[in-house]
């Protein structure tokens, strides 16, 4: 009996042992189906954000693709623009030397026009010149450079002319024949002499016209083919002697 005893309850604790064992290996079994079911949650979300990034991807690469082709485009416009530039650029290169050799066949007519009746026309007012002196030079101590270009040169034993030829007066050419009399007064072959300025033109605006004559600067125009014109000095102005 006492055999039979302990028998029975070695069976009771091996299947009390048995019963916690199942226990246990159904609660691992639970654990792990929680495990598998965030891992696929975790497997789903990563696969949607690869999807979104591949999506984003090829969008930017559509977008840089259609980038290029604008970017090709603009070169290739840019290239047409220089192309249109450089020809420009060599039209105005030859514009401009036209341009030069007109303006210096309009220079040298001008000269020839106007030089040829100034005496006569500054006798008129009293200065008693027989001869005039064309493109004279006056060179720097060094004898080097230019201190001073004069177009037409008037002298005698008491007066200076200087005279200016432009084709186009421009108020520019005024100040600097001013700079040219300042360096004219300087020099001691003037010593003694009263030095005036005079500026020619063959087109005349009234503006330039005008305040040249307010520098005391003699104007001369010629009209017509008939003959040389010295304007007359406006109201409050006249002939400035350096």
């Amino acid at each position: 009996m006492a055999l039979f005893a302990e028998g029975r309850k070695e069976t009771t604790e091996l299947r009390a042992e048995l019963r916690t064992s199942i226990s246990e290996l159904r609660a691992s079994i639970s654990e792990q189906q929680v495990s598998i079911s965030n891992l696929q949650s975790i497997v789903e979300k990563n696969n949607a954000m690869m999807e979104k990034n591949n999506a984003t991807m090829e969008k930017n690469n559509a977008t840089m693709e259609k980038n290029n082709a604008t970017m090709e485009k603009n070169n290739a416009t840019m290239e047409k623009n220089n192309a249109t530039m450089e020809k420009n650029n060599a039209t105005m290169e030859i514009n401009n030397h036209r341009i030069g050799i007109l303006t210096n066949k309009l220079g040298v007519i001008v000269e020839d026009i106007v030089v040829p009746g100034i005496v006569d026309k500054f006798n008129e007012k009293g200065f008693g010149f027989d001869s005039v002196s064309t493109n004279v030079e006056f060179l720097n101590e060094k004898k080097d450079g230019n201190l001073a270009e004069i177009d037409a040169l008037l002298e005698n034993g008491k007066f200076v002319i200087a005279v200016e030829t432009k084709t186009e007066l421009q108020i520019s050419d005024v100040n600097k024949h001013v700079k040219r009399l300042k360096i004219l007064r300087e020099m001691p072959r003037f010593k003694g002499k009263k030095i005036y300025g005079a500026l020619a033109t063959a087109v005349s605006k009234r503006k330039p016209v005008n305040y040249a004559l307010e520098q005391g600067f003699y104007v001369l125009q010629r009209p017509d083919t008939m003959g040389l014109k010295i304007l007359d000095f406006p109201k409050g102005c006249r002939a400035k002697a350096w």
